[in-house]
């Protein structure tokens, strides 16, 4: 996806790619474990009173049609797909990986998809995850008239690569953002750095496709980064193949 900046130029911007890491490794406790504040989310079901709360019927033609909404901090961060004529909807494959601290607001709402004017099914808020949900536990969220939403957390799935986004330039790559303790902030990539070189090919001279899957490649194998901070001569770092936790 492109990027819009300063002068109104437009640069490519790119996410590093990752791949899936061997089972095995998993099994042995071979990657780097999660941030402590990252788990993923999972709206499991829902189930919903057989009327409304001023004993209207949900929907005129049948049962309601349901989705759920996940907020941190007042902000949507993941919706379900609709299940339509349901009281007891199932999102087998509803999860969210999130950031959730200690005093992060979480609000789940739950609403029936009516076309033009959605109404409301039910709303909590909670401070953090409960101590229950953090290794893998379910929990539930109940709501007023016996309404409830099941959901559970789990530990991210890890997968190896860089984790860095960056932009194109015609001479360097420009670092955006990076994953919090995956393989490019722990090799010392910053915010704002200038990659001018991969593996010992300028960027000038890769152009934007082969820079961009040079950068890739850190998902399979190392790749050696010469990095201009600030002015300063190019520098070297190698990044290796490390897992990655990318969460919202």
């Amino acid at each position: 996806m492109a990027s819009l900046v300063g002068c109104g130029a437009v640069f490519p911007r790119y996410t590093t790619a990752t791949r899936r890491v061997p089972a095995e490794l998993i099994q042995v406790h071979g990657v780097t474990p999660p941030p402590d504040d990252i788990r993923t989310v999972a709206v499991l079901s829902a189930e919903l009173p057989p009327s409304r709360p001023d004993g209207q019927p949900w929907d005129s033609d049948g049962e309601p049609d349901l989705y759920a909404v996940v907020l941190r901090d007042g902000v949507e961060v993941y919706r379900t797909p609709v299940v339509s004529n349901s009281l007891h909807p199932e999102w087998p494959a509803a999860a969210v990986a999130l950031r959730v601290r200690p005093n992060t607001v979480l609000r789940f709402e739950l609403w029936d998809d009516d076309g033009l004017v959605d109404q409301p099914a039910g709303a909590e808020e909670v401070t953090g995850l409960p101590a229950s949900a953090l290794d893998g536990g379910n929990w539930v969220i109940r709501f007023q008239r016996n309404a409830l939403l099941r959901l559970a957390a789990r530990l991210p799935e890890p997968r190896f690569g860089m984790g860095v986004t960056f932009e194109v330039h015609e001479d360097y790559l420009r670092v955006i953002s990076l994953e919090e303790g995956a393989p490019g902030a722990a090799a010392g990539l910053r915010v704002g750095d200038h990659i001018v070189a991969l593996d010992g090919r300028r960027v000038q001279d890769l152009g934007e496709i082969e820079s961009h899957q040079s950068m890739d490649r850190a998902s399979v194998r190392p790749v050696v980064l010469s990095i201009q901070r600030d002015g300063s001569p190019p520098t070297t770092m190698t990044v290796a193949p490390g897992a990655v936790y990318s969460a919202r």
